[in-house]
């Protein structure tokens, strides 16, 4: 009793975290498609809540687990100069101050909790991110379908908004996406699986690629798939050509390469239209992709006409380029910065450089070049545990954005990083590793040897 007990108090915790670091898709679903509470901050503000007082643990004030202290130190360092130019430093958004000044005390709260919560969480994690990205996902899809104004060729998010001035926001699916296919693999490919649990979290990982490719999220869609490039070759360089072999050609992975292929030609003699489908949104993404490369370079498209960037990418490339002439220009302004908030360029570590000079830079760098060299560790050597396997994949899943898009003051943003630093470089029990077996105490020398 008392084991299945502790198990859905560890459950529990884990919903918690993820109430809080993927919260957001099932926030709009219970507010936009099932209508609870539209358009409310304040349902916003008691979900996260709620997720915060499910992971309050038993030992909570009793017992403090270390985080990764350099990050740590940086990370508090950063919020702490950013309530403090938000009152000294501001002139562009004193009316954010109120609602910042909430959404740090959210940031720290959590990570005070993280603090309290107990590494035997790695246990349930996966499973946990499995079912929880999965609920997000089928509510994705129910609202999709329901939704009169949503069409094939758009991007799939929860709409809200008044009647033809409805928008969404498909980043935040992405990433629960994402989230869900890393859990499903690690579900999957864990040791002794049966064949059944394997077959479910690779037809789960097929479905959680689906959605990610309806989001049409380019930065999503590149770390991805950068991600997986950089898995498989880390892979191949430990293992010789015969064992290569021996994986690709072995049942289960024949059977998991068949499975789409299969999948397609019975969707496609089920339903031809699913090809249209198929085909609109390859073309968009190949040719979005395609015709970005091309404008940076300078070419020309296959028409002949000169390739322009989409406006997501102008943004950025127009924040890059103002970062280089502040730089160069005015060095010495980025010395303490131009002020909370000053300039939008919607690219968190240009926004610690240009908002809050050197040294907010140099402290929110601090935070992404640790958390990125304990991240590649563990995808070079493998993590001790599944959360911090979990969590370092996660951080390198959303680098991309770190040099694309959002702002270092926003919860969506600073949220992750708590559960990062809690997790990633910190020591772990041998007993909490996967397939970890207890060795026998030995005799005392006195009892080993016989009189």
């Amino acid at each position: 009793m008392g084991k299945f007990m502790h198990k859905w108090a560890m459950i529990r915790l884990c919903v918690g975290i993820m109430m809080v670091l993927d919260g957001y898709p099932l926030i709009f679903f219970i507010k936009e498609t099932l209508q609870v509470a539209p358009g409310s901050a304040n349902f916003t503000a008691g979900f996260l809540l709620l997720g915060m007082a499910l992971m309050i643990p038993s030992t909570a004030l009793k017992k403090y687990y270390t985080p990764n202290m350099p990050v740590l130190n940086a990370l508090v360092g950063f919020i702490v100069m950013s309530i403090i130019y938000s009152f000294m430093f501001n002139e562009v958004a004193i009316g954010d101050r109120g609602r910042d000044l909430i959404f740090y005390f959210f940031v720290l709260l959590f990570l005070f909790l993280l603090v309290n919560v107990p590494n035997e969480i790695t246990e349930q994690i996966v499973i946990v991110a499995v079912l929880f990205t999965l609920v997000s996902n089928i509510g994705l899809v129910y609202s999709l379908i329901t939704d009169p104004d949503w069409h094939l060729g758009q991007r799939a998010a929860i709409q809200f908004g008044m009647p033809g001035e409805k928008s969404g926001n498909p980043h935040v699916f992405s990433r629960n996406a994402q989230i869900g296919l890393l859990a499903c693999l690690m579900w999957a490919n864990r040791a002794k699986q049966s064949f059944i649990i394997k077959i479910i979290g690779i037809s789960l990982a097929i479905f959680n690629i689906i959605i990610l490719m309806l989001t049409f999220s380019k930065s999503a869609i590149l770390s991805t798939t950068l991600l997986a490039v950089m898995h498989l070759v880390i892979q191949a360089r430990t293992m010789t050509p015969k064992q290569v072999f021996r994986i690709i050609f072995s049942p289960l992975s024949l059977i998991v390469a068949a499975m789409p292929f299969v999948g397609f030609f019975v969707l496609i003699i089920l339903k031809p239209e699913i090809w249209d489908i198929i085909y609109l949104y390859g073309d968009m993404i190949f040719g979005r992709f395609s015709e970005n490369i091309l404008a940076l370079l300078g070419a020309e498209t296959a028409k002949g006409d000169l390739a322009e960037l989409d406006g997501s990418s102008v943004n950025r490339v127009m924040s890059w380029t103002y970062t280089t002439y502040a730089v160069i220009g005015n060095p010495l302004g980025l010395i303490m910065g131009y002020g909370y908030k000053f300039f939008f360029l919607d690219i968190p570590v240009l926004e610690a450089l240009i908002n809050q000079g050197l040294f907010g830079f140099l402290m929110y760098g601090h935070v992404i070049y640790q958390l990125g060299k304990e991240s590649l560790k563990v995808a070079y050597k493998g993590g001790h545990t599944d959360i911090e396997t979990f969590a370092a994949y996660l951080f390198l899943f959303g680098l991309v954005g770190q040099f694309t898009g959002g702002r270092p003051y926003e919860m969506a943003v600073l949220h992750p990083l708590c559960f990062y630093l809690r997790f990633l470089g910190v020591y772990y029990a041998p007993e909490l590793s996967r397939g970890y077996v207890a060795q026998p105490t030995p005799l005392p020398v006195e009892a080993a040897v016989p009189a």
